[in-house]
Parts: C-alpha cells; structure tokens; sequence
C-alpha cells in the first residue's frame, strides 16, 4: 500500500442511476494524495453493520467517483442520497495494478460491476499513451457497461452470455481464443470470482502475467482485524491492505470455496 489511508466528510455532487439497478456517485475529493487504479474507499452506510467497500472508478483534483450495482440494503440505502448530502469514506485503501511495468500489449477485462476499477485503470493508460485492448463481458446486454468507458479505447471487445450484443459466450472464452491471434505482455481483470478463476488458468497455460482485483467481505478495511483475508502461496494475505490487486499465479483458487 502506497498512500496514508485518510479519514474524511465529502459532500455528494452528482448521482445517476442507470437502467434502475446502477449508480454512478461522484462526490468532491477531499483526499491529500492521489488514488491509484485499483485503489477504493471504504464507506460508512448507516443502515448497515459494517463499512462497504467501493472501487473507484473515476478522479480528478476536485472530484471522485464510484460505481456500483444495487444489491442488497447497504447499495440501495447508499444508491437514495442525494446530492449535497454527506457520506463517511476512509481511503484510499490498497494497492493498485502494476501498469507501470507494462509498456504495450496491455490487455484489461472486465466481468459485469468488475468494469469500476477498470475504468480509472483505462483513463490513466490512456494518459501514458500506452497501447492496450478493453475486454467487457456480461450476461446479457442490460448488464453491460462499456458506455462508461473514456474514448479512445481501441479496440473494446464485447461479449454477452446469451449472444444479445457483441460476441456470444463468456468473455474468458473470447480472451481465450485472441490470445491464440494476438501477443499480450499482461493482463489485468476484475470481476466475479469464477472470471477471475478462469483468466488465471488462461494466463498460465499462454505463459502470461496476470493480475486480478479480489474481492472480500471487508470489516475495518484498513488491516488491523484480518477478517478478509485468502490463501496464497506466500501465506493469508488481506484483500483490503495486501490487495485488493494480486498475482493470479500466487492466488490459491482451489482453496477460495466461493471462487
């Protein structure tokens, strides 16, 4: 983890709710230092227990946001402020992808809500010019996504399970059968466990760097009460410090009962 984890009030600026089961929430950003793509904030929702987690998906000097679906109590108590109203944040918390690294021949996939964090991570590619292919996959084209991408994205690459936009098939299939055609350097990717699962199997079979954004129940979400953590080969790391990015070849899948 890069940055000190901050405390702060920030005030809602703008929401939209999209097809009745997504929001957008951007609220001003009061933090000291800059987030990194893959980083999120940990938010107080008062009509329930513990903290939520939420990736960032977009951030300026003035402005953060996040992106998620409407689940459960916490999401749509979360989803009905309004703007001008307060909400409680800690972060950011985390660490980030290692795009640095990775010069070209970048390629990002997203699976469904996965895209949040994907998009912050696109933006900042696209700042450093370097040359990378956009992977969205879904269930159906009411569950996609791509429309909150930035511009100038080529290519993005579409697939819905039941063939009603872009390719048919799960989206690891369609990744699957590019890198038989096309050299990658990397693969970053972040949504449901078994997209996660498979994308790391496909990584080590065509011998390529993989990095996954985890996800887990969270309690503090700074570190101290180990309640998030997963196996790895290195030992029980915790998804809210030690990730949420981690080596796909370091998870231990077949120990994640939910994966």
């Amino acid at each position: 983890m890069g940055n000190e984890i901050e405390h702060k009030i920030v005030r809602i600026k703008e929401k939209k709710i999209y097809k009745e089961k997504f929001c957008f929430l951007t609220t001003e950003n009061r933090f000291l230092s800059n987030p990194l793509p893959g980083q999120f904030i940990h938010i107080r929702i008062e009509s329930v227990f513990l903290r939520r987690p939420f990736s960032i998906a977009e951030f300026s000097s003035k402005t953060m946001s996040i992106f998620f679906q409407l689940k459960g109590k916490g999401t749509s108590s979360l989803s009905q402020k309004n703007r001008g109203e307060n909400i409680d944040v800690i972060g950011p918390v985390g660490n980030s992808f290692p795009y640095e690294r990775f010069k070209e021949n970048i390629l990002v996939v997203a699976g469904g809500i996965g895209i949040a964090p994907m998009i912050f991570l696109s933006s900042e590619l696209l700042k450093t010019k370097k040359k990378f292919s956009f992977f969205h996959g879904a269930q159906n084209k009411n569950s996609l996504l791509n429309f909150f991408l930035p511009e100038g994205i080529s290519p993005v690459i579409i697939s819905t399970d039941d063939g009603s936009k872009g390719k048919k098939g799960k989206i690891t299939d369609i990744l699957e059968d590019y890198l038989k055609k096309e050299k990658v350097d990397v693969i970053f990717a972040s949504g449901p466990y078994f997209m996660l699962k498979k994308t790391a199997e496909i990584s080590t079979r065509f011998n390529i760097p993989c990095y996954v954004s985890m996800e887990n129940r969270m309690f503090c979400g700074t570190g101290v009460c180990q309640g998030c953590v997963i196996e790895t080969k290195d030992g029980f790391q915790k998804v809210c410090t030690d990730g949420p990015v981690f080596d796909a070849e370091q998870i231990r899948w077949k120990d994640i009962p939910y994966a």
